[in-house]
């Protein structure tokens, strides 16, 4: 970690709390080494708050504002971190983006954990404490070599996942668990939405 970054975790630290998510913490426990790719997500500092507070180190984007997402890059570099505030999802209808999504700086990790599509993904790690947060069993599964999804309406909110399904475990050279593969063939037509 860059002097820098040891700044910006420093001062997120005297005001909050930060952990590493998702596909970066996933992709350490497959393959053992630190991802390049890094996903943040930050709890306890307010949206606005958090923007003044990363733009005293670097460019800040609101790309995603509306889901409390932040695109942060440190100057002079090319890395581009995305950080998240916890947020929940609610289906809306049949589509890819049918979400109404609602962040919540006060929103416990693990809600914000659950609302990931695989237990593979649903894993995080607080960076104040090196303590690893897993409520759905993840490195079990990372371990079993196997992509099961978090909740049975999985695929019924967000029919991508039946291919990002497929993708994961063709890349990690996992098996499809076997509830999620029914689930997934009964959700096969929603591909098309």
């Amino acid at each position: 970690m860059s002097g820098l970054e040891q700044k910006i975790l420093k001062e997120i630290l005297k005001k909050g709390k930060i952990y590493e998510v998702g596909g970066t913490v996933r992709d350490f426990f497959i393959f053992g080494k630190e991802s390049e790719e890094k996903d943040y997500l930050v709890s306890q500092i307010p949206m606005e708050e958090l923007i003044s507070l990363l733009a005293k180190f670097g460019r800040v984007e609101l790309v995603g504002k509306s889901f409390g997402v932040i695109k942060f890059t440190p100057p002079g570099d090319k890395k581009t971190y995305d950080i998240a505030l916890p947020r929940k999802e609610f289906s809306t209808g049949v589509g890819h983006k049918d979400f109404q999504v609602t962040f919540d700086h006060n929103l416990k990790i693990e809600e914000d954990l659950s609302r990931r599509d695989f237990t593979i993904n649903a894993i995080a790690k607080d960076l104040s404490s090196n303590q690893i947060i897993d409520p759905f069993e993840g490195r079990k599964d990372i371990e079993r070599k196997i992509i099961r999804m978090i909740s049975p309406p999985a695929f019924l909110e967000d029919p991508l996942r039946m291919l990002r399904a497929i993708g994961f475990a063709a890349r990690f050279e996992f098996e499809i668990e076997e509830k999620t593969f029914l689930s997934m063939k009964e959700k096969a037509s929603l591909i098309k939405t």
